[in-house]
Formats: C-alpha cells, structure tokens, sequence
C-alpha cells in the first residue's frame, strides 16, 4: 500500500520570525531549563505594552505554498531554502517564558515528606476502584497508586461509522490517533504521536530514568501506522529504537511529520528522504489517499499543522538546535457527520511561570484567591484557537516528567530522609505544564466553541510512566482538584452522555485505554 499524499502549505514571514535563531545565543541545556541563566531563553526581543513578545513581521493573510514566487518542494528542509538568514536555533518567542532566578528557584525546593493535599485526595479514589485487598490498599502508597493508574490491553478496533476518531494513550506523550477513511473502503488514517516504547527515556537503555509502567503492547501490536509525528527531540518524545521499529513494520507506507530542524535526525535512522517531511509553525501538511494525483486541490484531506509550543529541545550538547511544536489536526468530516473534526496535541509545553511556593492553591480554597498570576501567560494556546477553530479532543501534557524524579531516586532513601529536594511546579511551569494549568488552557482553547458542538473532551498524557507511586497519587489528586476548581467535569473514563453545551470534561485513563469520540 503507498503512503499518503502529502502537500505542504509554507506560512509566509515578510522577516525573520522571532523564534529563529541567527546567532549563538542559547543558554542551558535541555534538561536544566528550570534553572537560573543570565540570559534569557527567548532571547533579547521588543515587547508590547501587554509584557508579549511578538513574532517579527508577521503576516496575518492566509498561507501560502509559494516563496519568492518560485514553487516550494515539500520535502526541502526549510533551513536549505533561505538565502537571507542561516538558522542556528530557535527560541521561546514570548515573554512568558521566564527563566527563574537563584532566589526563586531556592524558594521553590522542598525537603521531607511531601504534604500536597491532593495525594490524600487522588488517594480516596483508589477505594472506588476494584480491588480484594482494601485494607492494605488503605495504608500502602504503592498499592493505592497500583489501583487507579493500571496498564490494560490495547484494543485499536474502531468503527468509523459511529465515531469521529479513537484516541489510544501508550504511556507518556505518545498517542495512537485514528480517523475516518479518506476514501470509501478504506482503512482507517492512523497518526502515531511521540511515542516511546523503550524502558528508558535515555541515550543508552543501560542507565537512565527507568519506567514504572512498561508500555501497555509492543511495537508488533500496533494497526498499520500512516503517520508518524513528533513535538520535538528529548528523549521521552523521541526514541531511536521505536523508530526504526516502527518504520521496519510501515515502511511502506508511513511518513514521518517533525518540526523544523529535526529532519535529517530521522533520515540518519534510516528512514527514506522522501518519508520525511519538516514543518516551521504555523505550517500545513494536507494528507490525501494515495489514488489522488499529486498538485490537485485536495477537498477531502487531513490537515496537519505545526503549532507553537513553549518549551526547549536538545539530546545533549545540542540544545535549542531544533524545534519544538504542538500539533494541530484536522479531518474534514464524513457523510454520517459532515462537519470537521478538530485536535488539539500539545506535545510538551509550558504555559505560565508561578513564582509562589503555595502555588497551585491547594484544596479547598476560596475563589478569590484562585486567579492571582504574577507572570504573564503563554499567548501561543489562545492563538492557535483563534487561528485555526477551538479543537473539539484536546491531548494535554500534565506533569513534569521523569528527569527531577530521577535524579532524587539515585539517593535510594525514602522521601521523608533525602537529601535532594523536590521542587514546587510553578518554578517549572513555564516549560512543563501541570494538572491546574492544563485545565486553564482547555477552558482557553474552547471558550468559543459553538454551543451546538458536543463539548469539548481533554485526555491527560506525560504522566504516570516515569513516576513514583506518590506522584501518581498527586497528579490525579491535583487534576481532579483543578477541575472542580474550574468547574470542569474530571472523569477517569468518558461517559456516553455527552452532549452540546454540557460542561468540558477531562479525562485520566489507563495506559493502553482508548477513548472513542
């Protein structure tokens, strides 16, 4: 079977946007960008009366797949196509993105056991869940977390007819979405997000941060995969062994979709040139069944665009080489339901920097006190639903990953004894999103969505993989506390009652459960 057809519409700059960079000006390493630099990620930049940094000379008309009047080759990487800058990185475009100083990271570290109220609260629910051993599960954190976050079998049977899409979560950031055929007869399109299926998020599987969840199936369990996205190159996102796993099983047909600058990484595994197709924000790919001709206007095509993400990239000594982006995709509907079906995958992203220490709010509190920022707020989410429509499924990140937890396991000793410290989620809220504002950007990105649209859903990801089993308690705890905070519905599965205008919900499922809708 062939590939999908692939067409790319190039976003047109008049200048340089602002989150190129032209010289060597990136500060830090991946990994590390929760501390204190001199200088600042997002670089020196003008700034509007709202604290924002905007992109230079941008065109607010609609896309163009024409540069210079001369047609634009798809599988070009955009850095080889200009002769007025050269491209040595990118940058976090926003004042936003804050990186904290000395005192405030030092405010943020906390030692002994961790007192967050929303792990007694994520605890309570492991009572509801099914279970012969209550009594233990009542005094044992390893039992309690076992109980509300399991793995089950991935079931990837999805029946078009009833559904827009199925969304199946495989641990961490990586989702496996599918969409209606293109074409009658067809098999379903099948995008595969981010996914890791390794025990290690680590150059080497030798040493590393080391999984609590294995993944929920093998590479071999997976349907055929036409699409395969990346949000950027850390290696919880991007994993050399399940690529070439998955390109050994897909090759062909499948197609690979990254950010700019991250092209020639995957053509080093192995992979076709021409399989590879790199995209700067606010560019489109529409992907077509393969019986169409090349260079038709497609009317029934998938739209794949890359969006802004506030974050950071690199594999070692290569920080902020490549870009970062979150996904926006779009299919164009079917008869049983003729209107577009609109997505929302926000990879790994920041929002807002939170310098208080007694961030977020903990339950219960007053609602006065629930709204009170300090630092401006990543403009990028409400843009991209300003652009391009509020997305009906929202795959939202949730927690800072595995790097922090990592490095405190190394001590073996027990929370209340170690000596390394944990570190409040403000501090690196601006490049890691966690439970409060996940919540906030969903109500953000779908505030003007259509009352007679269902309502919009969000399923939570980069979370529950490389964790302990109190931060699995916490990040559901904190969720749910979020959610009722923001009079958003949290649920552990979605419910077959939805309807227009009820109340969004957010969804923490199971590694390996998938989600219809």
């Amino acid at each position: 079977m062939p590939p999908l057809e692939i067409q790319v519409v190039r976003h047109h700059y008049s200048e340089r946007p602002e989150h190129h960079i032209l010289a060597d000006t990136k500060p830090g390493t991946a990994w590390t960008s929760y501390l204190p630099w001199k200088t600042s990620a997002s670089g020196e930049s003008r700034t509007r009366k709202d604290g924002r940094r905007p992109f230079a000379g941008r065109i607010t008309s609609s896309s163009t797949i024409s540069e210079g009047g001369k047609s634009v080759n798809h599988d070009e990487p955009l850095t080889s196509r200009s002769t007025a800058e050269n491209i040595t990185g990118f940058r976090n475009p926003w004042q936003s993105w804050h990186q904290p100083t000395h005192g405030e990271v030092w405010r943020s570290l906390q030692w002994g056991l961790d007192k967050d109220p929303c792990i007694d609260l994520g605890a309570k629910r492991a009572l509801d869940a099914p279970s012969n051993d209550i009594e233990n599960i009542l005094n044992s954190r390893e039992k309690q977390a076992a109980a509300l976050l399991r793995i089950v079998k991935p079931d990837f049977t999805f029946d078009s007819q009833k559904h827009r899409a199925r969304v199946t979560w495989l641990g961490h950031a990586g989702v496996l979405i599918q969409l209606p055929p293109l074409k009658q007869g067809a098999k379903p399109v099948r995008l595969l997000f981010d996914p890791i299926f390794s025990m290690r998020c680590s150059p080497s599987q030798l040493a590393g941060p080391l999984r609590s969840y294995p993944p929920p199936c093998a590479v071999e369990d997976l349907p055929e995969i036409d699409v395969f996205v990346i949000s950027h190159n850390h290696y919880d996102h991007l994993d050399y062994d399940t690529v070439l796993k998955v390109w050994e099983r897909n090759k062909q047909h499948l197609r690979f979709v990254v950010p700019l600058a991250n092209r020639q990484w995957i053509i080093n595994c192995g992979i076709s040139e021409d399989r590879v197709t790199e995209l700067d924000w606010w560019d489109a790919a529409s992907l077509t069944s393969s019986s169409h001709d090349r260079g038709e206007v497609y009317e029934s095509a998938i739209r794949l665009t890359c969006t802004p993400a506030q974050h950071n990239s690199g594999r070692g000594f290569d920080s902020n080489e490549t870009l970062w982006s979150s996904w926006y995709l779009e299919h164009p509907g079917t008869k049983a339901a003729s209107q577009p079906y609109r997505i929302f995958f926000a990879g790994d992203t920041g929002y807002q920097f939170h310098d208080s220490p007694g961030w977020p709010p903990p339950p219960p509190s007053a609602a006065e006190n629930l709204q009170s920022y300090d630092y401006p707020a990543c403009p990028g989410f409400e843009e991209i639903a300003d652009r391009l429509g509020s997305p009906h499924l929202l795959l939202m990140p949730v927690s800072v990953g595995a790097t922090h937890d990592f490095v405190r396991s190394l001590t073996f000793m027990p929370d209340a004894t170690n000596p390394v410290p944990r570190h409040t989620p403000g501090v690196t809220a601006h490049n890691h999103m966690p439970p409060w504002d996940a919540v906030r950007v969903l109500r953000l990105m779908t505030k003007k969505q259509s009352a007679a649209e269902a309502s919009p859903v969000a399923i939570a990801m980069h979370w529950g993989t490389w964790a302990e089993p109190e931060e699995v308690l916490k990040t559901l705890g904190q969720l749910e506390w979020a959610c009722v905070a923001h009079k958003v519905q949290f649920a552990r599965e979605l419910g077959a009652s939805r309807s227009a205008g009820k109340t969004a919900c957010f969804l923490a499922i199971n590694h390996g459960q998938s989600v219809d809708v």
